[in-house]
């Protein structure tokens, strides 16, 4: 293109931008300095500036992006250094380009993209050496001055995702110009099926991740994304500093996507090809108990014992009807029992075809300071309290019971490592096959740990995850409660939410992490949506609720854990034994809930907290589920995806037929779920 013809486009652009706020507009990639391009990606880094820009089928993505990290407090980037140089080197059907950045006064640093020939994304990595680096923070991707081109994608929407599911933590889907955090990964997206960009860290070894974007007046400013995060929902301690000859950031996740749904099921995807999830246990959906839906600190052996029956007898025939395993499993308030009782309730649920299962808070004491200095840890010949083994912060104070009113212990301290080794030790010489673990979170805060060659709060937790699931062994199913969605790899299953009983409002925020975080299903083999409550600990629960919330467990992914008191339920004991089979038993029903797959939101561009309606397609069939989370009746659009149709609703067993677009009234708090067949029209 001439001189003249650059110049006028240049124009255009600025002239565009004025009359459409909210839109970027970017004059193309400059062709200068070194250039990596394999597949779709190309890269152009700007060896005089240190600023690098990317495009994608030839449209710019973004312009003038840096690195930076901190260095005693002061943020040094790219931009500071005076000598690169570059290598471009062809690997394995891919293109790497590395970049070696020098200057006075400053550590070595260099940063190295990673394009391939068949991959829909990139990867970035940041690397300081000198013998002597120390950070808390590596940015590898920093955008600024509105350098982002979102105008031919049209992204509306920013994906927050929490770091933990602790506290009723929720995904949140912003306006685009909105300030947000996101942790591990990040999305800037157009609803249902737009594009979207995709971005994150592909290790959760050593960092806390972030994808951060600022903006304003419906414009996106900046967009980071950072190693060393801090989510203030823990604390405001900063997070660890990493040091050594060489310190390198997390592996970094670029990637667009026509549609961002596609994008977050591989960036998924593209971290268990780096570290594979844990060894399965069984390929069945868990179908069972847990007592902490209505029972909860009435639990006894009697309550234990007689609820292995009532399943065997009224739930198990369905729910096993497969030969899959059955699931009878305690909670908090399993010490009430004797090692002889717990030893016994395994040996009965064994004889009645099911398998047992049993709770551990193994990182955190409920005691107040007086109880953590006089209680021994066990296995430390009474020489270490519980106090000696808490955790503390970076200036040596304690943490307190801040989060969930439990004090965190400092996982690295060879007492609490007897601690964990002596409660497992109890599960194991009891039998138990299956294990809930929680309040894991407090594993990964940052602080100053024993072991001093552990410097972070991830790294932390590795270790701690790493010497639990050892003591477990491979054959005891671990699902995880309370706890980070990276890193993935020490169990089989995890909950999706916080705590969730027989409210709509349960089911709503449960569904929201299934509406944002479908693509967990990627990283456990069963995501867990909570114990299904359809009758309640007070027994109030209303019919419809109840129908809302066993579908939620139907569409999560999924493990179908009832949480009902099947011993002696409160209110009418009749009307309560009648809904259990209803609702938990109908065989149509439970079929869904056994292919174990989580249905896809259908997500509109009105920020929903959680979608109505959900999707499952099947090969020769379509399932799909439908919400109303108000109270008052409401009527839904659903598009079937057929010309013509059959839909029948598994609850009601009613069949109606139906086109491409079929209406679905509900009444307040209602659920319906429908199995979607073609029909032939003669």
């Amino acid at each position: 293109m001439t001189q003249a013809g650059c110049t006028f486009l240049a124009a255009l652009y600025t002239v565009l931008a004025l009359f459409l706020p909210g839109r970027v507009y970017l004059k193309p990639v400059a062709r200068d300095g070194a250039v990596c391009s394999s597949g779709a990606y190309t890269l152009v880094y700007d060896t005089s500036r240190g600023t690098f820009s990317a495009e994608k089928d030839g449209v710019t993505l973004f312009a003038d992006a840096f690195c930076e990290y901190d260095r005693d407090g002061k943020i040094v980037s790219s931009r500071d250094y005076t000598s690169f140089s570059a290598e471009t080197r062809s690997d394995d059907g891919g293109q790497i380009l590395t970049i070696r950045m020098e200057g006075e006064g400053l550590w070595t640093l260099t940063q190295t993209f990673a394009l391939r020939d068949d991959a829909a994304w990139f990867t970035t990595r940041v690397t300081l050496s000198g013998g002597d680096a120390a950070t808390n923070m590596i940015s590898p991707l920093v955008v600024t001055d509105r350098k982002l081109q979102n105008f031919l994608y049209k992204w509306t929407r920013v994906l927050e995702v929490p770091f933990d599911n602790d506290g009723w933590a929720e995904f949140l889907a912003k306006a685009i110009d909105r300030d947000t955090v996101s942790y591990e990964v990040g999305a800037l997206f157009t609803p249902d099926d737009g594009s979207g960009l995709i971005l994150g860290s592909l290790e959760h070894d050593l960092w806390k991740s972030s994808v951060e974007t600022t903006g304003k007046l419906t414009k996106l400013d900046t967009l980071r994304v950072r190693c060393g995060a801090v989510d203030p929902r823990q604390g405001t301690e900063p997070h660890g500093t990493v040091r050594g000859e060489r310190v390198d950031s997390a592996l970094i996740f670029i990637g667009v996507y026509d549609n961002w749904k596609d994008g977050m099921i591989e960036f998924a995807r593209a971290n268990t090809a780096i570290t594979p999830k844990r060894q399965a246990v069984t390929e069945a959906v868990p179908f069972g108990w847990n007592s902490w839906g209505s029972v909860q600190s009435d639990l006894s052996y009697d309550i234990a014992v007689g609820t292995s029956d009532y399943i065997r007898d009224r739930l198990q025939p369905v729910w096993q009807a497969d030969g899959a395993p059955v699931w009878v499993n305690l909670d908090s308030w399993w010490d009430r029992l004797s090692d002889d009782e717990l030893r016994a309730f395994v040996e009965h649920c064994h004889a009645n075809g099911q398998k047992a299962g049993i709770y551990s808070a193994p990182f955190v004491m409920w005691w107040d300071d007086y109880g953590m200095s006089i209680s021994k840890v066990p296995g430390t010949d009474g020489a270490v309290t519980y106090q000696d083994i808490r955790l503390k912060k970076h200036d040596g104070s304690y943490y307190g019971n801040e989060v969930d009113g439990c004090l965190p212990l400092d996982v690295t301290h060879p007492a609490t490592k007897k601690h964990v080794e002596h409660q497992i030790n109890r599960f194991k010489t009891a039998g138990f096959d299956y294990i809930k673990l929680d309040f894991l979170v407090h594993a990964s805060f940052e602080g100053d740990f024993y072991d001093d060659r552990i410097q972070t709060g991830i790294e932390a937790y590795n270790y701690a995850m790493t010497y639990l699931t050892e003591l477990i062994g491979d054959d005891m199913f671990i699902n995880l409660a309370m706890s980070p969605t990276f890193p993935y790899c020490y169990a089989n299953g995890r909950r999706l939410a916080c705590d969730a009983y027989y409210g709509i409002g349960d089911t709503e925020y449960t569904l929201n992490a299934v509406t944002y975080g479908f693509w967990e299903r990627e990283l456990y083999d069963f995501t867990d949506p909570d114990h299904i409550v359809v009758w309640g600990r007070e027994g109030r629960a209303s019919e419809n609720e109840a129908r809302s919330r066993a579908t939620s467990g139907v569409i999560a992914g999924t493990s179908f854990l009832a949480g009902d008191n099947f011993v002696s339920p409160a209110g009418n004991a009749s009307e309560a034994f009648a809904r259990y089979e209803k609702l938990l038993a109908n065989p149509d029903v439970i079929a869904v809930a056994k292919t174990g797959r989580m249905f896809t939101p259908v997500i509109t561009n009105v920020l929903n907290r959680t979608a109505n309606i959900y999707r499952l397609e099947l090969e020769d069939r379509t399932y799909i589920a439908v919400f109303n989370f108000s109270a008052v009746p409401a009527v839904f659009t659903v598009r079937t995806g057929l010309k013509a149709c059959t839909a029948r609703e598994l609850w009601s067993g009613k069949t109606k037929n139906a086109g491409s677009v079929m209406s679905v009234p509900l009444a307040g708090r209602d659920a319906a779920l429908f199995e979607i067949t073609e029909r032939t029209i003669s």
